[in-house]
């Protein structure tokens, strides 16, 4: 009974080092299924991360500011995710990129208004 109850212990430990052994880093993907996992994983994060700059930016936004920019970023999620999916199909890299970009432009209108005015261009920039 001892010695099955041993044979059994080395078992689970052995296999709870398993997930150790193949667990990868989104900083070297190893197949497919890897890059796929990280860039959804990073399209997490930047969709929280365009969430919380989209509310820094209408902060320092007047009344017609914030409804041009809000109607801005309606134009831009739609042309996102014209271009970026296909057949039910998402391209997360090419959302990824899209969201980078509006993220930058976001910083920008945040920055610019609240230090030297706001550009009216800049606030109706799709991308």
């Amino acid at each position: 009974m001892i010695k099955k109850t041993f044979i059994v212990t080395g078992l689970l430990a052995q296999f709870a080092l398993v997930p150790a052994a193949f667990s990868m880093s989104c900083s070297n993907p190893i197949n497919a299924y890897d890059k796929t996992y990280c860039a959804a994983s990073k399209m997490t994060q930047l969709d929280k991360e365009i969430n919380d700059q989209y509310g820094k930016t209408l902060k320092v936004l007047n009344a017609n500011q914030k409804k041009e920019v809000k109607q801005t970023q309606i134009q831009w999620i739609r042309d996102r995710d014209n271009e970026c999916s296909s057949n039910g199909t998402v391209a997360v890299n090419c959302v990824n990129d899209k969201m980078e970009a509006r993220i930058s432009l976001l910083k920008s209108i945040q920055r610019e208004c609240s230090q030297s005015g706001c550009d009216k261009a800049l606030l109706s920039k799709v991308e």
